[in-house]
């Protein structure tokens, strides 16, 4: 006999007839009592055939609200989150922290309405921030300066007043000349055309400078021309000969191609990490002026007390351990201040 016809290697087969009339009817019985109790919606679908689960198409579990960060806001901050948030999830292989830009004032709003873990700004939270957003918690990580950079000139700004005809100037041009003997700088018909840049996006450095100018909350009724983020702005005055902008002092000292201008009681100073940081520990009269400075702390915020992972990033940040990625990206940790 071949083994493959075998009755015991053929599958059993129940004929039609055989199924016992009583067992049909005690089946009948237990799928009534089911569907009676809502245990059985449709007694009919325990008869139809089980699909094939699509393994592909199943959604991923869900990531525990703990183990992700969001953080969004100043794009002076960016670059140290972006680098802290590097750093922490190496110690902490099961966080996922996602970093975005936008501006001081949209990680304020998007701190205070919840829609990110952190927010951060390159100023302080204002009163009408506050009384929008009365839940939001302020955690300083570290502070910097906004500084005046060139293209073509070197010099000073003894004189606030000249740097106001400059970011004022409805044309978004400034005509300037240096006095050699002095290193000062002016506005005077007869110099050199330099084209003005500023911020285009809501922005903590620009307010700040427009602060201490004393022209308003911002630049945008005037004529200079408008780039994104300290990057943008940097760039830009890089790549144009003759211009003349403002950026963090971290964006500014990296590069080559651009100057640092020296301003009121710094003019005849140069500006660097050790002086800036001087002033901001209060060793040093206040960059550049005692009355509206040009420092600027480094916040991070959360809307209420942080949770335990939040409070966790938090405190990197403020650590010795961070200290080097505040120096890397040419700020100044709050454990070098305080």
């Amino acid at each position: 006999m071949n083994p493959e016809n075998s009755p015991k290697k053929r599958p059993a087969r129940l004929k039609a007839g055989s199924f016992p009339g009583a067992m049909i009817a005690l089946l009948i019985v237990v799928i009534a009592a089911f569907a009676a109790i809502g245990m059985v919606e449709d007694p009919f679908s325990l008869f139809q055939p089980v699909e094939k689960t699509d393994f592909t198409e199943a959604p991923e579990t869900e990531l525990s609200p703990h183990s992700e960060l969001t953080i969004s806001g100043s794009t002076t901050v960016k670059p140290v989150s972006d680098l802290l948030a590097e750093a922490f999830t190496e110690t902490h292989e099961n966080c996922i922290v996602t970093v975005i830009g936008g501006g001081s004032g949209a990680g304020i709003s998007s701190a205070g309405t919840g829609i990110v873990n952190i927010g951060s700004a390159s100023r302080a939270v204002t009163d009408e921030e506050l009384l929008k957003y009365p839940d939001l918690q302020t955690h300083t990580i570290g502070q910097s300066a906004v500084v005046v950079i060139l293209n073509g000139i070197e010099g000073n700004f003894t004189d606030k007043n000249e740097l106001i005809k400059v970011f004022s100037d409805s044309d978004g041009k400034a005509d300037l000349v240096l006095d050699e003997k002095s290193g000062e700088i002016r506005v005077n018909k007869d110099g050199n055309s330099f084209q003005v840049f500023q911020r285009s996006d809501e922005s903590g450095t620009e307010e700040i400078f427009a602060s201490y100018l004393g022209i308003g909350k911002n630049l945008d009724s005037y004529g200079a021309e408008g780039r994104l983020g300290n990057e943008g702005v940097l760039a830009a005055t890089e790549n144009t000969s003759s211009s003349i902008a403002f950026v963090d002092f971290g964006f500014a000292e990296r590069s080559q191609k651009v100057s640092i201008a020296g301003i009121e009681s710094y003019g005849s100073t140069e500006i660097t990490d050790k002086n800036i940081r001087a002033a901001l520990a209060g060793t040093e009269k206040p960059f550049p002026s005692e009355n509206l400075t040009l420092t600027r702390p480094l916040n991070y915020l959360t809307k209420g007390k942080p949770d335990p992972l939040e409070q966790a990033f938090i405190d990197f940040a403020r650590s010795q351990d961070a200290v080097f990625i505040f120096k890397e990206c040419g700020y100044f940790s709050i454990r070098e201040i305080n």
